[in-house]
């Protein structure tokens, strides 16, 4: 296989948390959070030690609320009301300053996504003015599309910001790029995979499952990029480039569709033409099913290859037509996780639970039947951003 053009980005969006992912919080926060709470004690009369670096540092990634709550558990509400206001008063005041700057790696990252096209976004656990403090003095709006915050509208939690960017970027080929387990919980409540940065300011011990780890910015586009190798890898493992026809399935929610697509993308950058046809289970007779009979008959006089994806193609009787199959294997746990992120946020909460646990695992071991045969592959799609690093996700 030669390449023909660039190698096009895997995924259409990559979203951000802000602290401790693309900003070195720890440059000022904990210097300034520690004066203001130094003129809160004063003000309210309070005698009380100080947190310490890395109580202030715990705070990074939740909602500040949540934070002055834990660590101040001991001080009524109100006096927790002016102790954060006079941090935040504290806060600003080093941002003016010029005290924040981004993390190693995160300008080059950022300049890199911009170039390929990818559409950026951050949702952050902060309040708007810390936010448009943060993208207007650290230029973030050069690269960055859309930011959300726990004051844009209609949201409520970082769950509801991924959700909101997905909507506006209409996609969900996308990737979520965080340093805590909140950030990876958020990930996949949208069902979405997750990039857990190990050098951000997550506390001891606060190791999450995730698709992929990372030490620093440097490393996100060769781990992201290893989705367009597994890529090039699956049309060289099924002879794509001169067979005239494939058929995509899989378990519920293993990534039939977007892989579809992708495939058809990089084909087509090595030169080869590629339709692709979405096919769900239904009545064997339909005309819908008989056009992709048609079509997958008619494949090799096209010239291009006809790729039919979809669960129902045994039930449409397309099986026997393809001259390759290729089969995504996903675990009931993980393909659970994901109807939940991808149908309950769309207003169907309990689209997931139509197939209860036997069916559903039925559905993840042998989504195709029969025995794995010389044109057929099947692969692990647990995880979409191909193999790697990473914590092993849940059996």
């Amino acid at each position: 296989m030669t390449d023909r053009s660039p190698a096009r980005f895997p995924f259409d969006a990559v979203l951000f948390d802000l602290d401790g992912t693309l900003v070195a919080t720890d440059r000022f926060w904990p210097d300034a959070a520690r004066a203001g709470a130094l003129r809160a004690f004063e003000e309210l009369g309070l005698e009380r030690e100080l947190p310490t670096r890395r109580d202030w540092m715990g705070m990074v990634g939740y909602p500040l609320e949540d934070g002055f709550a834990r660590v101040f558990e001991d001080l009524d509400g109100p006096a927790r009301a002016v102790l954060m206001e006079r941090c935040v008063e504290e806060e600003h005041l080093a941002l003016r300053a010029g005290h924040a700057v981004l993390l190693p790696g995160a300008q080059a990252a950022l300049d890199e996504l911009s170039a390929r096209g990818v559409r950026l976004g951050i949702a952050s656990n902060c309040g708007r003015q810390y936010l448009d403090a943060m993208v207007g003095g650290l230029g973030l709006e050069r690269w960055i599309e859309e930011s959300r915050c726990l004051d844009s509208r209609g949201v409520h939690d970082k769950a509801g910001m991924i959700e909101d960017l997905l909507w506006t970027f209409d996609t969900r080929s996308a990737v979520m790029v965080g340093d805590r387990i909140s950030d990876r919980d958020a990930a996949w409540a949208n069902g979405l995979p997750h990039v857990h940065l190990a050098r951000g300011f997550a506390e001891a011990g606060e190791v999450a499952q995730c698709e992929a780890v990372i030490d620093g910015l440097d490393e996100l586009l060769p781990r992201l990029d290893q989705r367009s190798a597994w890529l090039r890898n699956l049309i060289e493992q099924l002879d794509l480039m001169d067979v005239d026809s494939l058929a995509l399935t899989g378990g519920p929610a293993s990534g039939k569709t977007i892989m579809a697509r992708d495939l058809a993308r990089e084909l087509e950058r090595l030169g080869r033409g590629c339709q692709v046809l979405g096919a769900k289970a239904a009545d064997s007779a339909s005309a819908d099913a008989n056009r992709w009979r048609a079509a997958l008959s008619g494949a090799a006089e096209a010239g291009a290859l006809t790729l039919v994806e979809g669960r129902g193609l045994r039930e449409l009787g397309l099986a026997d037509l393809a001259r390759r199959t290729l089969v995504l294997e996903i675990s009931p746990a993980v393909a659970r996780r994901r109807l939940a992120g991808r149908d309950a946020r769309n207003g169907v909460p309990d689209a997931y639970q139509v197939a209860v646990e036997e069916p559903l695992r039925a559905a993840c071991e042998a989504p195709w039947g029969g025995e794995p045969g010389a044109t057929e592959l099947r692969i692990p799609a647990d995880n979409p951003l191909g193999p790697g690093s990473g914590p092993p996700l849940e059996a």
